[in-house]
């Protein structure tokens, strides 16, 4: 029997970790002296609003991914953090719209009964329209947050 793993859904592009990012960036250590109890988030919850597809500098399309700006981006952090390299070229997170979106996640996991492995609520997209989403808990014992659809 074949099991799909959440590693696999990360290389396939329908989960984001969102550990590096954080680690990176040093958020929620203070709130939060263990892991960060969100893991994943699905790429269609960042489809709505959260990406970006080049540099806030812009770049112009030839030099994308190779200018010196790209890499002085400090407001966007690449969707590829295993490559090492920041390009315009790739989609792009928006950084504060992402930390209202973990914060927004943070206060529906925080409303989750202490023995339950599900939870939902609502969130302010960047659009400003709200959206339901899932928390539901993984085989990591963390919690993946997604739209209903992707449940």
């Amino acid at each position: 029997m074949s099991k799909y793993t959440s590693d696999e859904a990360v290389e396939d592009g329908f989960l984001f970790d969102v550990d590096p990012l954080i680690k990176a960036r040093g958020w929620f250590k203070v709130t939060y002296k263990k892991d960060f109890p969100i893991k994943y988030i699905t790429t269609s919850v960042l489809d709505l609003g959260y990406w970006m597809d080049r540099c806030k500098n812009a770049v112009s399309l030839k030099d994308a991914g190779h200018a010196d700006r790209c890499a002085s981006c400090d407001v966007w952090v690449k969707r590829d953090f295993k490559k090492g390299k920041l390009s315009c070229l790739t989609p792009t997170l928006n950084i504060p719209n992402m930390l209202d979106l973990l914060m927004a996640a943070l206060r529906i996991f925080n409303k989750k009964p202490q023995d339950d492995y599900f939870v939902s609520g609502r969130i302010e997209l960047p659009s400003g329209k709200k959206q339901k989403v899932y928390l539901a808990q993984n085989e990591t014992g963390r919690y993946t947050l997604m739209l209903p659809e992707d449940y």
